[in-house]
């Protein structure tokens, strides 16, 4: 393997943090200071906006953790049991928590429950010490923090900002290579619309990073602002383009031909970014109809591009024009600049059953654990209940668990053998504080290399440090208790295993059948009772979700699915539309857009729609086409689109609706 530069300096950076975090520790007389070394480990990170990130939430889990563990001590020290299982109840709820948010905050919420179990179950029998274990922890962690965080901004800090500029000079002409494909009326393949999802995924990976963005000091909290405005109206785009190419593949061959010189000319528009006139739209509305039963059905889709190529350009416009902002090049108007402002990131929606199933299993696991050690009095078996719940809590929240936490368990035997070669081989030649470090860059410095390439070279530092009594004047383990403090540590990791198999079914193609019953279930939902509000939060839990699905789909095999994903989308907002807009219609229109739901509700789960439900559709628009009028919001006009838009989605190929005579 190549070694780089960045490995390189993040390995040495990763040293001198430890050295220098450790040398305090000792130097002050803290009673574990190996945790600071173990904290630097665990905290340094090629960009400075994520160890700053990583630096906060740490912090504050450890010293929430340990304030919530004075408190159960004060209320249960003369119980151990009920102390053990509080604990057990508190972490558990932490680690679900940690699971819910998508986000690197995610991480205070895992350093809450891991500190908890560290302190109260570890020191159970000990109530009277654990004050002073906390104020130890809380200290030992924050020196830690300080270092890193220190040596990060002393030696080569690295920003973010170029991550996000070069991830928009992606995006841009991605998207745009997308609208041209659209505009052209060029129809793809499964996998080309696989290929376009990418796309998406990687624009709503921002979200996630946003909070190392916020930590980074180096990126202009405007400039942040700006690139999530764009990330927004980006994801905006993406039902548009479905929702366009649809209806222009819906299109006879004649009226294509009629409507392709408009079609460049909105690609022109887009093309330069500019702000789009109202003339192209107008035009697209006025084009010549054919004559006979399937002119009204053909006069509703022209008004429907235009509407919507329309607010295409318009998004594409306000893109162009934040970009150019971002760069220096151009000024926004107030409202734009307005709205900017007021931008947030991206929400990546919740999965509560994902986050209830792997808590379950973690309180399994650590019941299992507890159990053991209670049973057998085995002195290892807090080490045993710490790292069973930890490996489910880390590595459990993935489609396949039990693979990462097998690799986990091997990780951990490869750490523990190092681990062996520094306490029995290398520590015990070094006499001073020189010869120590020269010991510890022996065993760091390369594994450091490792670990900026492969996060699990952190674990290997991280279990292995943590496993060899490293105090300030070095005292080896006995050999046979070494490998007692890691078989303790190999039980619970399998325990763990044996926890996360029990509430959950593993695989990337389960996990695809779950996103796809969960969307058909909300939109089933939206079919029941809707608001506008409920409308926008289901279009971007099923952006978030899409992107989520669309490497699961690549990874099983099923890329087929991706054009299905969009079309799903565009069929939970008409049927939200519909359901909103039902409520100001007459009474006659507003039963038939009612059986509409109703029957769609009855189907929401088949394989595909029934042809009773096509005549419904067919029914409804039949009601509301003689009472519609020339006003584009009026309550009938946003009906029967809806109802348009929702034929399209689900029978886009069936015959075009031809009203009742």
């Amino acid at each position: 393997m190549k070694v780089t530069s960045d490995q390189i300096l993040f390995s040495v950076k990763l040293f001198i943090a430890a050295m220098l975090a450790f040398a305090v520790a000792v130097r002050i007389g803290l009673p574990q200071p190996y945790w600071a070394l173990v904290t630097c480990c665990v905290l340094m990170n090629p960009a400075t906006g994520a160890i700053r990130s990583k630096a906060v939430y740490r912090v504050a889990g450890t010293l929430g953790a340990g304030i919530v563990t004075l408190g159960m001590v004060a209320i249960f020290a003369s119980v151990p049991l009920l102390l053990i299982i509080s604990s057990g109840i508190v972490a558990t709820i932490a680690f679900g928590v940690s699971f819910l948010d998508r986000t690197p905050r995610a991480y205070g919420f895992q350093l809450f429950a891991v500190t908890l179990m560290l302190v109260a179950v570890a020191g159970v029998d000990h109530p009277e010490t654990m004050f002073d274990t906390v104020v130890a922890r809380v200290t030992e962690i924050s020196l830690g923090v300080l270092a890193t965080t220190f040596v990060d901004s002393v030696i080569a800090p690295r920003s973010l900002g170029g991550l996000i500029r070069s991830n928009l000079r992606r995006w841009l002409p991605d998207m745009e290579r997308w609208a041209n494909d659209v505009l052209d009326g060029r129809e793809t393949g499964a996998q080309e619309e696989h290929d376009r999802l990418k796309i998406l995924s990687d624009v709503t990976a921002l979200s996630q990073m946003v909070a190392w963005l916020r930590y980074d000091p180096t990126v202009d909290r405007g400039e942040l602002r700006h690139v999530l405005a764009i990330q927004q109206r980006l994801l905006s785009m993406v039902p548009l383009l479905s929702a366009i190419a649809a209806r222009i593949a819906g299109l006879t061959q004649a009226d294509r031909a009629a409507l392709a010189p408009y079609l460049a000319e909105a690609r022109d528009t887009f093309r330069t970014g500019a702000m789009p006139s109202a003339r192209p739209a107008d035009d697209v509305r006025s084009l010549p109809l054919e004559v006979g039963r399937e002119r009204p059905w053909q006069q509703l889709v022209h008004d429907d591009l235009a509407d919507m190529l329309m607010d295409l350009l318009t998004l594409w416009s306000e893109i162009c024009r934040i970009d150019r902002a971002l760069e220096g090049r151009a000024v926004l108007d107030r409202e734009l600049a307005g709205q900017v402002r007021r931008t947030a990131a991206f929400p990546l929606a919740s999965d509560v059953d994902h986050a209830a199933r792997s808590a379950a299993g973690i309180f399994v696991a650590y019941i299992l654990l507890c159990g053991l050690w209670l049973a057998t009095g085995w002195h290892q078996g807090p080490n045993a209940v710490l790292m069973g719940t930890v490996a489910v809590a880390f590595f459990g929240g993935g489609d396949e668990p039990g693979k990462a936490i097998a690799a986990f368990g091997r990780f951990a035997v490869l750490s523990l053998f190092l681990a062996a070669i520094l306490a029995y081989g290398l520590l015990p030649l070094a006499n001073d504080f020189p010869t120590f470090l020269i010991v510890m860059g022996l065993f760091m410095l390369p594994i450091g290399m490792w670990a900026a390439a492969n996060p699990m070279g952190v674990l290997v530092l991280a279990f292995g440090l943590s496993n060899i009594n490293l105090q300030g004047h070095y005292m080896p383990y006995d050999f046979a208790f070494f490998l007692e403090v890691g078989f303790a540590s190999l039980i619970g990791m399998y325990v763990a295993f044996l926890g996360a198999s029990l509430f959950r079914q593993w695989g990337v193609s389960h996990q695809v059948h779950r996103f796809l019953c969960r969307e058909a279930l909300e939109i089933a939902r939206l079919s029941h009772s809707a608001t506008r509000r409920a409308r926008d939060l289901y279009i971007q839990r099923a952006l978030d979700r899409i992107a989520g699905m669309t490497m699961r789909l690549a990874a099983s095999g099923q890329v087929e699915r991706s054009a299905a994903l969009l079309a799903r989308l565009r069929v939970g907002v008409n049927i939200a539309d519909l359901r909103i807009i039902g409520t100001m219609l007459d009474p006659a229109a507003r039963d038939a857009t009612v059986r509409v739901l109703e029957q769609f509700r009855r189907e929401f789960d088949a394989a595909q729609p029934s042809p009773r439900l096509l005549a419904l559709v067919d029914e409804a628009l039949n009601q509301l086409w003689p009472r519609r009028d020339s006003q584009k919001s009026s309550p009938v006009t946003r009906a029967i689109r809806s109802l348009a838009g929702l034929r399209i989605a689900l029978f886009e190929r069936a015959p075009a609706w031809i009203p009742a005579s």
